[in-house]
């Protein structure tokens, strides 16, 4: 089915409409905290570190004003994904130059792969879309975002 796996990994407590953070590392942060309070994790500094970590091997952002940082952590054992909005844009060092407005956040179990992957997968195709990048970017509630991100007709 599709977005399954972004209906079992999301939550609408992880999503922010408008970003407190004004750049890279900051929204990193507040992304992680928002899934550290949803899920109760005592160990959001590591999972911070793995996904800095990776930010600073390449790059995770896309075209189009998109970002998918992620990491993986032998300290959870499922996928979760927090998603935060900046209608200013964030720098992310994407290839176009362009900053990220959407910033999808994904943490994965070091002992999976498949999940993380199918995750990336589906967030591409969703997002390639420019229509739901648009409707992403004009919502007013968490709810909405999610319902995007997770409904087959959205």
């Amino acid at each position: 089915m599709a977005n399954e796996i972004l209906r079992s990994s999301l939550d609408p407590a992880c999503i922010r409409v408008e970003l407190n953070s004004n750049d890279r590392n900051e929204a990193i942060r507040e992304l992680v905290g928002l899934i550290r309070t949803k899920h109760h994790l005592r160990n959001a500094e590591d999972l911070v570190g793995v996904v800095l970590d990776r930010e600073q091997k390449m790059s995770t952002s896309l075209e189009n004003g998109i970002a998918v940082p992620h990491g993986k952590s032998a300290s959870i054992d499922r996928l979760l994904v927090a998603v935060g909005l900046k209608q200013k844009g964030i720098d992310f060092k994407s290839t176009d130059g362009q900053p990220s407005k959407i910033i999808i956040l994904i943490l994965a179990p070091a002992s999976q792969s498949g999940p993380h992957v199918r995750c990336l997968a589906e967030i591409g195709r969703l997002l390639q879309s420019e229509a739901n990048r648009k409707k992403m970017l004009a919502a007013k509630d968490a709810e909405t975002i999610f319902k995007i991100m997770t409904d087959t007709g959205a």
